[in-house]
C-alpha cells in the first residue's frame, strides 16, 4: 500500500535522512498522545468518584505505562541531541569544518519557528474565545519568545506542551558548542569525556526531580524541570550515540549481533518504562532511564527487526509529523474527552481500552492532515525565497509545490 509523499516528513535530498529515526518518534509521540488522553479521563473520573482506590493487576498495569508516556519527551530530547549533532559528528570524523553556525541558526529559526507561531496564535485564539478570563495576552507574547518557562507557572495554560519546546530551543543554541567535543581524535577521550558529562548531568536530573513531587492523582517525583539543565543528560545520550553512529556502519551484516541489538532494544525500553519506579525509591533510577535510552536509541540504529519495523510507512510517516502532532494534540484530546466522557464508568483499565487508548490514536491520526499545511512548507529551505517568488508572479503552483514538499 502506498502512501501520499506529501505525508512524510523526509527531505528527498536529505542524505542524513533515517526512516528508523522518524519511527521512533512515532513511538514517543504516541506515548505522550496516550498519556495525555488517559490523563484526562483518569482525573476527571477521580473527580466524579467514578475510580475507587483498589485496582486489579491489570488495571495497575495499564495505568503503569500509561502514567508514564510522559516520558516520551524525554525520549526527543534524546533523538533531537542526536539528529543535530550527527551533522557535526560526521564532518568532524571526514576531517571537514563544522557546520556554518550562521547557516545553523537560520535553518532552525525558518524550519521550527512557523508551526510554533501558528500553533501558539491557534491557542491564543481558542483560549481567547473558549476562556475569555484567563487569556492573557502577555503570556502569549512571552511564550513567543520561548520565554513563558522563566516568567509564569505553570497555572491556567492552554499551550502547556510549550514547556518541552522552549528547553529545546536552549539546546538548539548550544548545540554547536558542545558539538566542538567531536573534534576531538581519540574516541576514548571522546565518548569519556560525554559519558562524565551525562553522569554529572544526570546527577542534577535525578536531585531535581527528588527535589519535589508531582501533585496527586500522578503524585511521585517531579517529571520534567522548567529549562534546559534538568534535561541536559537527556540530550547528551543522544549526542554520544551520533558520535557511536558516526564511526561504526549502523547497519551489522552479522546476523546474531543485529538479534542482540533487537534484545538490546527491548530491555532499553523496559529500563525506561520502570525508571520512574526506581526513581521513587532511589536516584538511582534516573540511571535506569539514561541507559535504557542509550539502547533504544543505539538499538534503533543497529538492530534488525526492530529498526525494521520503526522504518516502515507508517510508523516513520507518523513521527515524521510529531512536532505537528505535538503541537495541536491537546485540543482535540479535550474536547473529544468531554464528549466520551459519559462513556467511561468505574474500571480503569476498560476506560483505557474501550475509550481513552481509541480516542488518542483516532487524533494522531487526524492530526496527520494538519501536516501538510502547517509544517512540510517549511521543510523546503528555500520557502522564504519560493514564497515571495510566489507573491510576486501570484503564482500558485509554488506554494503547492511546498505544500508536497517539492524543491
Amino acid at each position: 500500500m502506498k502512501f501520499p509523499k506529501i505525508l512524510f516528513r523526509s527531505a528527498p535530498s536529505s542524505v542524513l535522512y533515517l526512516p528508523e529515526i522518524d519511527g521512533l518518534r512515532s513511538l514517543a509521540i504516541l506515548a505522550v498522545v496516550l498519556f495525555h488522553s488517559s490523563g484526562y479521563f483518569y482525573v476527571k473520573n477521580l473527580e466524579r468518584g467514578m475510580y475507587t482506590a483498589t485496582e486489579s493487576a491489570g488495571d495497575e498495569l495499564i495505568r503503569w505505562v500509561l502514567s508514564h508516556g510522559f516520558l516520551g519527551v524525554q525520549l526527543f530530547f534524546a533523538i533531537s541531541g542526536f539528529v543535530l549533532a550527527l551533522p557535526f559528528a560526521r564532518r568532524a570524523r571526514a576531517g571537514e569544518s563544522p557546520p556554518d553556525y550562521r547557516s545553523y541558526i537560520l535553518r532552525r529559526v525558518t524550519r521550527i519557528e512557523p508551526p510554533y507561531v501558528i500553533a501558539l496564535c491557534f491557542y491564543a485564539a481558542a483560549s481567547l474565545f473558549l476562556a475569555p478570563e484567563s487569556f492573557r495576552p502577555i503570556q502569549y507574547m512571552a511564550g513567543l519568545c520561548y520565554a513563558r518557562n522563566a516568567f509564569f507557572d505553570d497555572g491556567t495554560w492552554l499551550f502547556y506542551v510549550s514547556w518541552s519546546l522552549e528547553i529545546e530551543i536552549q539546546f538548539y543554541l548550544i548545540a554547536p558548542l558542545l558539538s566542538l567535543i567531536f573534534r576531538l581524535t581519540s574516541p576514548i577521550l571522546r565518548r569519556g569525556t560525554l559519558a562524565v558529562a551525562i553522569v554529572a548531568a544526570g546527577f542534577y536530573a535525578a536531585t531535581y526531580r527528588l527535589s519535589g513531587v508531582e501533585p496527586m492523582p500522578l503524585g511521585g517525583p517531579l517529571q520534567h524541570g522548567w529549562w534546559l539543565g534538568p534535561e541536559l543528560a537527556f540530550f547528551l545520550i543522544g549526542m554520544l550515540v551520533a558520535d557511536i553512529a558516526s564511526t561504526v556502519h549502523s547497519k551489522s551484516s552479522d546476523k546474531l549481533v543485529s538479534f542482540c541489538w533487537d534484545v538490546a532494544w527491548v530491555a532499553g525500553l523496559l529500563l525506561v518504562l520502570s525508571s520512574y519506579r526506581m526513581l521513587e525509591h532511589s536516584a538511582a533510577g534516573i540511571t535506569a532511564l539514561l541507559v535504557g535510552l542509550f539502547l533504544v536509541m543505539l538499538g534503533t540504529l543497529r538492530s534488525k527487526w526492530v529498526r525494521g519495523a520503526l522504518a516502515r510507512p507508517i510508523p516513520s510517516m507518523v513521527g515524521g509529523a510529531c512536532y505537528t502532532i505535538y503541537l495541536f494534540h491537546p485540543l482535540p484530546l479535550a474536547f473529544c474527552g468531554k464528549l466520551l466522557l459519559p462513556l467511561t464508568g468505574n474500571r480503569y483499565g476498560w476506560d483505557m481500552l474501550l475509550v481513552a487508548i481509541p480516542m488518542g490514536i483516532a487524533v494522531t491520526v487526524s492530526l496527520l492532515l494538519l501536516f501538510p499545511l502547517v509544517e512540510r512548507p517549511f521543510m523546503n529551505r528555500h520557502w522564504p525565497q519560493e514564497l515571495v517568488l510566489a507573491i510576486r508572479e501570484r503564482a500558485l503552483g509554488r506554494v503547492i509545490r511546498l505544500i508536497r514538499g517539492q524543491d
